[in-house]
């Protein structure tokens, strides 16, 4: 697999980059594991965005982000009403 189908780098040229969980990674290989691509855009990696493609294999809708992540859902919590007191 090609990891470019899954993922674009954003915000840097294709090259070397240093990765804080892999260390020194070549983003202009086709050949880089998309596996190693997908834990560093799990772990945050601020240079990677998903395709459409990346979307729909990668994450299905069986596998949702952010339960995958181990992040719960934020519930809405119930807007504050204040009482106006009179002068």
């Amino acid at each position: 697999m090609i990891w470019t189908d899954y993922f674009n780098l954003i915000k840097v040229l294709p090259g070397r980059i240093v990765t804080p969980r892999y260390g020194t990674l070549d983003f202009g290989d086709p050949n880089l594991q998309v596996e190693k691509v997908r834990a560093l855009y799990k772990d945050g990696f601020p240079y990677l965005e998903l395709t459409t493609l990346g979307k729909d294999s990668l994450y299905s809708l069986s596998e949702p982000e952010d339960t995958e992540q181990g992040i719960e859902p934020q519930q809405q919590k119930p807007a504050k009403t204040t009482l106006k007191r009179k002068a």
